[in-house]
């Protein structure tokens, strides 16, 4: 198999659209002990996000200071053609989005180029977060809803990144980490662990059939089932640069074609570490996994210890002796590594490149200390 179908990758990344200059954004600050009768500035913050947001308009932004805010967060203004609408969290999951009856954070249909950034959104009566199109959804936490981490359905070039998203979901059967369908869809550098069913679906949602999505760099592992793309009206996804853990299916390919090349898929059974169903056309190669897999890459790596660091404290690095190190596919990985930052050369297989100083990490991806942060390299180095 000659592997060129990731060729025109590297160039990919999330994107807000762009056009007609206008005025610049204005800065609206929320505190849960704000006032409606204060002007909204970081001294005299408004109460909640829905009075920040009716004096807003499309492309201001509305920061979050800490603190924890009740009512669930519903967005109604798209972002300009130069400026998406942000909503931010002054410092990261310390703004908490708690026990709203249905969607934490709700994007409404047809809103679009909007911001989700650093926001804590638990036990949610619903979806922790609900977006549509031309949507990121960044550096979140997002835990305890009742069904979706993540929901988005019938979207177009929306972005996930950098987010927790875990014990999400009540339903074994139709619950997920995250659950999303569309077009050009980018989720990168997530760690998806403990939710109900998968850890993400990439599903059709009739009569739309989700194509040109990119699923990279992501950790996904303690979720019955990993991951599922499905497209039954025959387009294109992209599985590359992951590390997949799962007891029971670890990556099917239902319908459509599905490549898949440089991740570490770990299971148990042969047959579900890489599937290909409903006459789904597989095109795999330099992926490890601990047992031969069916659809197996002329390239692929057999290990049975992929040589992770610590993965009972979620410490998926590699060490010096992983055979994931050296065996990826150079020019068909990622454009940015799991940290964000630009990637000169891919060596390794799976979410994470090997390098000495994290072979000696000892953070825990354990989020109620919150520093250090697990998204930043080792900070006891410069690499």
């Amino acid at each position: 198999m000659k592997p060129t179908f990731f060729l025109f990758l590297v160039n990919w990344a999330c994107f807000a659209q762009l056009t007609p200059l206008g005025a610049m954004p204005r800065e609206f600050f929320v505190s849960p002990g704000g006032s409606a009768t204060n002007s909204g500035n970081e001294t005299a913050p408004c109460p909640s996000v829905a009075v920040a947001l009716s004096r807003a308009v499309g492309g201001d932004i509305i920061t979050l200071l800490p603190g924890n805010y009740s009512e669930p967060v519903v967005v109604e203004l798209s972002g300009t053609a130069e400026f998406p609408t942000i909503i931010r969290s002054q410092r990261k999951w310390d703004a908490i989005i708690q026990g709203s009856p249905g969607h934490g954070i709700y994007v409404a249909d047809g809103v679009t180029n909007v911001v989700i950034d650093g926001l804590q959104v638990a036990n949610a009566g619903i979806d922790g977060v609900k977006v549509g199109s031309y949507a990121t959804v960044r550096d979140c936490w997002i835990h305890h809803s009742k069904h979706q981490g993540i929901a988005g359905h019938r979207t177009r070039g929306t972005c996930l990144e950098r987010n927790l998203v875990e014990h999400n979901g009540t339903d074994p059967h139709f619950d997920h980490g995250l659950y999303v369908s569309g077009t050009n869809l980018v989720v990168r550098g997530n760690v998806i662990r403990w939710n109900k069913t998968y850890g993400c679906q990439i599903y059709v949602d009739p009569p739309a059939s989700s194509a040109d999505c990119r699923f990279y760099c992501n950790l996904v592992y303690g979720n019955p089932n990993a991951l599922t793309v499905w497209s039954p009206t025959g387009q294109t996804n992209y599985v590359f640069n992951n590390t997949l853990v799962s007891k029971q299916f670890v990556l099917i390919a239902d319908y459509g074609i599905l490549c898949v090349t440089n991740n570490i898929l770990v299971g148990v059974a042969r047959r579900q570490i890489l599937s290909a169903e409903h006459g789904a056309n597989l095109r795999g190669d330099y992926n490890l996994t601990p047992v031969p897999g069916r659809q197996r890459g002329p390239h692929d790596v057999v290990a049975s210890d992929p040589g992770f660091v610590n993965p009972g404290a979620g410490l998926f690095w590699l060490r010096r002796e992983s055979a994931a190190w050296g065996s990826a596919a150079e020019r068909l990985g990622p454009p940015v590594d799991f940290f964000g930052r630009k990637l000169a050369r891919v060596l390794s297989v799976g979410a994470f490149q090997y390098h000495r100083q994290l072979v000696n990490d000892t953070r825990i991806l354990d989020p109620s200390p919150a520093r250090p942060d697990y998204w930043l390299p080792n900070p006891t180095s410069q690499f």
